[in-house]
């Protein structure tokens, strides 16, 4: 992989937003509703949605991030299409310049929005799909029809001319489709991107953690190009201390749908409110301790990383690490299996296992 980020910008561009912590791309949670109950999914999925953002401050918001530098804007979920203003706050934050992704399960997305979506053109539109066939599918949404719906808005989205990216969470309930959904997504024309390892609820629990590949899975199902560009990707610098350098909470935020600032989708360590403060303050004027902390920790800080003989086979993310552990500088068995993984391919296939030098997504 080059260290050309997908999206166009450039390596040095990406060090000057880290540099100066200036969140170039921003995940906006528009909502935690969902019409699914997936059952990996690491969202807390709340019942009153009394404190979600209304139309006009999810706009102020965008205004926000207008000012403090931002370009690329995702909105995310829960399921988007569940707030019935999301066109309405798509289409402001398009007038207002940025580069939009929408990520959704794709089942609501009928032959009527199809033109909507098309006139906004996002530059990403990503879709989660989680098999091969209806079974896998739907056993994991715990919804029946999901998979046939999911099919149909991607179908629907390609005859527009949409591209669109199906995300596949890869787990032991599905693992023994990847070839399949591979094939699949080819016949369909869009582009696919399978990813190992599952991710702790946001209130700590570990129950999706049962999910997770064993090293059978993996030996029997992956290859070895799962593992050198995938799973949670980390930039790589030539400098031993910066090897575990991270954008979240530099050059990446999270906006949750109550206006909960965090440092990124995954680091459930909230560092703001937006009802009380502005992203200014919260980012750059009076920044939370615990996020100055992240912005300069090194190996150095790891206690166990640093000494790791691992460790150059590790894609590490503080934003696992912290929900499984409740602190980011540690470590967890389920982030030294995959670097276990890596050094298994290298030592028994030869195999060559790149460290990734640039994210695989915008976010």
């Amino acid at each position: 992989m080059t260290i050309e980020y997908r999206t166009g910008l450039g390596k040095e561009v990406a060090d000057i937003y880290m540099r100066k912590n200036i969140p170039y791309a921003v995940q906006f949670e528009l909502t935690s509703r969902c019409n699914l109950k997936c059952r990996h999914c690491y969202m807390d999925i709340e019942k009153d949605y009394s404190s979600e953002l209304s139309t006009e401050e999810v706009k102020g918001i965008i205004d926000q991030l207008v000012d403090i530098g931002t370009f690329y804007l995702g909105f995310t979920g829960g399921e988007i299409f569940t707030r019935k203003d999301l066109f309405e706050i798509a289409e402001y934050a398009k007038k207002k310049g940025f580069f939009i992704t929408f990520m959704t399960n794709g089942t609501l997305i009928g032959p009527e929005l199809m033109e909507k979506i098309e006139k906004l053109r996002p530059i990403k539109f990503e879709i989660s799909l989680y098999g091969a066939t209806p079974k896998t599918h739907d056993y994991i949404t715990k919804v029946e029809g999901s998979f046939e719906s999911t099919i149909a808005a991607i179908k629907g989205l390609v005859q527009h001319g949409i591209t669109v990216t199906t995300k596949t969470s890869l787990m032991n309930l599905n693992v023994h489709e990847s070839g399949d959904i591979k094939a699949l997504c080819e016949r369909l024309g869009v582009i696919c991107k399978l990813t190992p390892g599952m991710t702790p609820l946001r209130d700590g629990s570990l129950d999706p953690l049962k999910y997770d590949l064993s090293f059978e899975d993996m030996d029997s199902y992956l290859s070895a190009d799962n593992f050198s560009l995938t799973y949670l990707a980390e930039r790589v610098e030539k400098d031993p201390k910066d090897r575990f350098k991270c954008k979240a909470g530099k050059a990446i935020c999270a906006i949750s749908s109550s206006g909960i600032v965090f440092p990124c989708v995954t680091m459930a360590m909230p560092v703001g409110d937006l009802r009380k403060k502005s992203l200014k303050e919260i980012w750059h004027t009076d920044p939370d301790d615990e996020l100055k902390r992240l912005r300069d920790i090194t190996i150095d800080d790891l206690p166990m990383c640093s000494r790791c003989d691992l460790a150059e086979l590790c894609i590490r993310c503080p934003g696992v690490i912290y929900l499984e552990t409740g602190d980011f500088t540690g470590a967890t068995q389920n982030t030294c299996k995959y670097a276990q993984w890596r050094r298994h391919l290298k030592d028994t296939e030869g195999v060559t296992v790149m460290q990734s030098t640039g994210s695989e997504s915008t976010f």
